[in-house]
């Protein structure tokens, strides 16, 4: 091909593909037309072009196919495999699948800030300078200048049917994403992380009616006693599933961070995109050194309570008409709130608070239906496609498989298309779960309306609110259960990393231990692109 970039690919299930007129790599699979392609039949079903059927691939895959006259990249709709892509010093194209920082690498301060603020880059930016990130559902054509369109939105129309009638198609729905799961890993080991809430539950309990019982090794973590694990045993339990427990402590926390096994993942992990999920690492090493693990299929219950409508705020399911400066407001305090700027984040005049607004300016007509959808697919776009999802690197990087059945295609579609007043508080998800499992969940209440805690205490809730979190942010080194603060060896030095200066802004009062992974993990990319 004449118009060749440059394509570096880390991971080794890249593989290469070529039809007629051109050539290129293919990671993953995807269902089309009732045929389920992988890289072995992806030329025999598309021999000449790219289809503008893209829309109905159904799948976890990235796609980079090279022509005589342009690279085309393209991701699923959720970002699964993430790509990237940069200019070379010679004025052409690189693709990678990874970015790793290096020497004469310059930080992005709008991205420094981001990162700080919400664990990951929103958009196409990455914290680095001229390097880009594809986002969901996305094809982007490199010849002298790059063009990207997304070729799916999740802001729809919304159906209007019974709770019943909803139910039933869900459960449906589910059973045929597990008939395929199942024949997908046929004669694999299956890891299912167990927390024992409604999403890996209902994994357990579909793996289990569709015979795998025998195949899969459920576990959990955290500080001895942790609710969490207890209700994960319960669950393994009553389902007759092999179940194993790591045991976190801050001693193991503060071996553990500073540890060159954790700064390789960080690097791994991050990609200048997101902050490096952290809650499941060591008991994945673990896991896999005693089981001796070889290309298992981790299965992590993300993210069908999202889906489902769990981070919806009551505000937004109102019956009126919106206006987008309310929107932003939903967005904003929501998704950046890992460290408090010490004059505050502007929602109007900060990067931040003009991209935001760019995105939701694009939508008219405010409605509480279409406010509902933009509030979720910036969420999916954004922080779960970039920070949930990006979790599975945990999994690769210790040379396993994953999958993500409750991000299946036909769940995205579906919850896309139900009213907003059947999702608030995952009411039409709980009541199916209830439908299908009632022995293992429980009937849900139908929501009503809300007082919130800001219209209960009225003026005294800022104080009230200020008071709480300050009470929490000195106690959480003592009580998280996961003992994440481990990371600090006491709790004086804990203390003195509750705010710092960066870039001439000060920050504060961190959220949770996240704020803490972004900060330290900037430093370190910091110091590597010296």
């Amino acid at each position: 091909m004449a118009n060749k970039c440059k394509l570096n690919l880390r991971h080794k299930e890249f593989y290469p593909i070529q039809g007629a007129g051109y050539e290129g790599f293919f990671r993953g699979y995807f269902y089309y037309e009732n045929q389920y392609v992988t890289h072995e039949n992806f030329v025999d079903v598309f021999n000449e072009a790219l289809p503008e059927e893209i829309t109905q691939w159904n799948g976890e895959f990235a796609l980079i196919l090279q022509t005589e006259d342009e690279t085309t990249l393209v991701t699923d709709k959720k970002r699964t495999i993430p790509l990237f892509y940069s200019k070379s010093e010679t004025n052409g194209w690189i693709v990678q699948d990874f970015i790793e920082p290096k020497a004469s690498m310059s930080i992005r301060k709008d991205s420094e800030e981001e990162l700080l603020l919400a664990g990951f880059v929103s958009g196409e930016k990455t914290l680095f300078d001229g390097w880009y990130q594809l986002e969901i559902a996305t094809i982007v054509h490199l010849k002298e200048n790059a063009s990207k369109y997304c070729y799916y939105s999740y802001v729809t129309e919304k159906d209007q049917d019974s709770l019943d009638n909803f139910a039933e198609e869900l459960a449906h729905i589910l059973h045929n994403i597990f008939d395929d799961l199942v024949a997908r890993l046929a004669g694999r080991k299956i890891i299912l992380p167990l927390s024992g809430g409604y999403d890996s539950r209902i994994i357990a309990l579909l793996l289990k009616d569709k015979g795998l019982s025998d195949s899969i090794i459920t576990f959990t973590y955290g500080r001895p006693g942790n609710g969490e694990a207890t209700v994960s045993k319960q669950i393994a339990d009553r389902l007759g599933l092999q179940w194993k427990y790591f045991s976190y402590d801050k001693a193991m926390w503060e071996e553990l961070y500073r540890s060159k096994l954790w700064k390789d993942y960080v690097v791994y992990a991050c990609n200048g995109a997101s902050v490096a999920h952290l809650q499941d690492f060591p008991s994945t090493k673990l896991l896999v050194e005693e089981e001796g693990l070889e290309n298992a299929v981790f299965i992590p219950g993300h993210s069908l309570d999202f889906l489902g409508g769990s981070h919806l705020p009551y505000e937004a399911i109102l019956d009126k008409e919106f206006t987008s400066q309310e929107v932003v407001d939903f967005i904003i305090p929501k998704h950046f709130r890992l460290w408090q700027l010490e004059n505050g984040l502007s929602h109007t005049t900060s990067d931040i608070g003009k991209s935001v607004t760019k995105d939701v300016s694009s939508y008219k007509t405010l409605t509480n239906e279409r406010v509902t959808s933009i509030i979720d697919e910036w969420n999916w776009k954004e922080r779960q496609a970039k920070f949930i999802i990006n979790s599975v690197r945990v999994y690769e990087y210790f040379d396993q498989d994953w999958t993500l059945p409750l991000w299946d295609d036909r769940l995205i579609y579906f919850f896309s298309k139900i009213p907003a007043d059947m999702k608030y508080k995952k009411y039409l998800y709980d009541y199916a779960l209830h439908k299908m499992y009632p022995n293992f969940y429980p009937l849900p209440p139908k929501p009503g309306a809300e007082n919130s805690l800001k219209n209960k205490y009225g003026v005294l809730y800022p104080l009230l609110r200020k008071v709480y979190r300050k009470r929490k942010l000195y106690r959480q080194y003592f009580e998280e259960p996961m003992e994440w603060y481990g990371i600090y060896p006491t709790y004086k030095q804990y203390k003195q990393s509750l705010s710092f200066k960066r870039n001439g802004t000060k920050y504060t009062h961190p959220y949770n231990i996240n704020a803490f992974i972004a900060k330290d993990m900037i430093q370190m990319m910091k110091e590597l692109a010296k």
